[in-house]
């Protein structure tokens, strides 16, 4: 015989409270396959809004401006696009430069040095 049951506890207690995660996973998956599936039409709503911004910049003046190149209209959205640019080369730049290393750079062991010791003498088994 099952001893009885207490009155908070239900039997459908837990599996409810492992479902309710599970339920949001799906839910944000859904959302987030929704968004890939349209990101064509996501993509040019956004690229219409940008233009919009850039037109609206060009048609109502800011009233402030201390530099003159802050007078032309748009001149936010080509300096931000120039600054991306140079991000996006400066970035590669030190990235090939300081952090990229040949594919063999750690099995390279034709040469002996402090660390490997002797290559040669190791193969031979004279380590």
């Amino acid at each position: 015989m099952r001893p009885p049951m207490n009155t908070t506890e239900t039997p459908d207690a837990a599996p409810a409270a492992k479902m309710e995660p599970e339920m949001e996973v799906t839910r944000l998956g859904r959302f987030l396959e929704a968004l890939v599936n349209r990101s064509r039409l996501l993509s040019r709503i956004m690229l219409g809004i940008m233009a919009a911004l850039v037109i609206a910049d060009i048609a109502i003046p800011t009233g402030y401006d201390r530099f003159f190149w802050e007078r032309l209209g748009g001149a936010g959205a080509v300096y931000g696009l120039f600054a991306c640019v140079v991000i996006v080369v400066v970035s590669k730049f030190l990235g090939y430069q300081l952090l990229y290393r040949p594919e063999d750079y750690f099995d390279n062991e034709q040469e002996g040095n402090d660390l490997i010791g002797d290559p040669k003498a190791r193969e031979a088994g004279h380590d």
